[in-house]
Parts: structure tokens; sequence; C-alpha cells
């Protein structure tokens, strides 16, 4: 596991932690980042307009596309378990979820205005071959928009965001569970969040993979209480990439 990805049996690890908090996902993540996740989403998902055709990857059950209001929305998530918790609680005549992986994308070329990966990026497999799928499905003058929890390089504030996400994250994870819960983890899943945030790169990594991929206009900003990052770009009317 590293910035670039991690192996298979690395994956599966992941997608089976985050199936086993799918129930409790909304309650812990409002607790983890004290209240502020959902404001993050609704923030960025104010990047979508009207009548855009957006795209999630790594949808989850639905947290992020329940703020959208585009007028057509794919949701490709790779859990079977959490495919079919958004299937119930979504729109069905807005969004359409799908089964699969960022690395490839079950979508056509240039079949989608924006896409967006709401703290589902640094669960890829391979994050680069993600980001040409990016680039190939977007239309020419599209945007992606990848938002993650800060991680910056160094200094006071890298210290204590490592130290929230090594030390209390998992502390916080079992205590809005609950008991009964706890008593049936073999493994508290949220330790799986703290290694792929470990593992997980600067913003810088995922810029020059953006630029390398062809996307233009490449940047990073902080979102509310800078606990959290938004990297985009933008796909050019005419592609550089080859």
């Amino acid at each position: 596991m590293d910035s670039r990805g991690m192996t298979s049996e690395e994956w599966l690890g992941v997608i089976e932690a985050m199936d086993s908090v799918e129930p409790y996902y909304d309650r812990v993540n409002g607790l983890i980042t004290l209240g502020l996740a959902d404001k993050w989403r609704r923030d960025v998902a104010a990047r979508a307009g009207p009548e855009d055709v957006v795209l999630e990857l790594g949808s989850g059950p639905g947290s992020f596309a329940r703020h959208l209001a585009s007028k057509k929305i794919y949701c490709v998530e790779p859990s079977r378990h959490l495919a079919d918790v958004s299937r119930k609680s979504l729109p069905h005549e807005q969004v359409t979820v799908i089964r699969g992986v960022g690395e490839t994308i079950p979508l056509a070329e240039e079949s989608v205005d924006k896409v967006f990966c709401s703290f589902s990026f640094r669960d890829f497999r391979d994050r680069p071959k993600g980001i040409s799928e990016m680039f190939r499905v977007l239309r020419p003058g599209g945007e992606v928009f990848i938002t993650d929890v800060a991680k910056p390089p160094s200094g006071p504030m890298a210290k204590l965001l490592d130290i929230h996400v090594r030390h209390m994250v998992p502390v916080l994870a079992r205590i809005a569970v609950g008991p009964d819960v706890r008593a049936l983890w073999d493994r508290n899943p949220y330790r799986t969040f703290a290694e792929t945030y470990d593992a997980f790169g600067f913003t810088a990594v995922y810029e020059g993979l953006l630029k390398d991929r062809g996307f233009s206009e490449v940047g990073t900003e902080f979102l509310r209480m800078k606990g959290a990052t938004m990297t985009r770009g933008r796909k050019p009317w005419k592609s550089t990439y080859s």
C-alpha cells in the first residue's frame, strides 16, 4: 500500500472494512470529523450544476450523492452491499447505481460533465489508472474533484492530523458503534482507515498525476476548518494527452 495504490488483497480488506461499518457510517464520520463531514460533502457537491451529468466514484452508501441536484447521476461502487444500500436510499429517477471500480469505469468516453471522488480515492487499487479513466469519461471542459482528509506534508497541523487519524479515530469509532457491535469486530475497521491515510500521498502527488494524465487548471484548496482538501482539474477542450 503506497501513494499510487495497493495490492488486490489489501483492497479486499478495505472493502470488507467498509461493509462492516455501513450501518454506522454517517454516525461515525460525523463524530470523527467533529460534524464537518457532511458540510464538506455539501460544499463540494455544490460544484455540480443542475444540467450536469455527474459521476461519483466509490459512492458508498450514498452519503455524497444525496447532496447532488444534477439531472443525471451515476454512482459507481465496488461493494455489492454498499451499492444495494444506496439503491434503496437514492432517487431512482435521478441516480443510477452501478457496481464497478474506478480503474475500469463502465461508462462511455466523454459521457459526463463532472467526476467526484468523495473520501474514496485513497481506496483505489491503481490511482494513476483511475485518473486516466476519469479523463476518458469526462467531456472536454469537464472537471474532476477529489476530496479527502487533509494531509499536510509537515508542520504542527500535519502532526495533529496524524495523531487524530492514528489514535483518536479508532477510539471514537468504537464509542460511536457501541459495545454490541464492538464485540463482533475481529479488528477495528477504522484501523484500516488509518492505514490507507498513512499510505495516501500528499496533494502534490495527485496534482502531478492529474497533470500527467492531461488535466489542466489543477489545484488544491482546503475545505472548512482545513480538515479536508479538494483537488481539482479540468479536461481541456482540446486534449493534449496521448
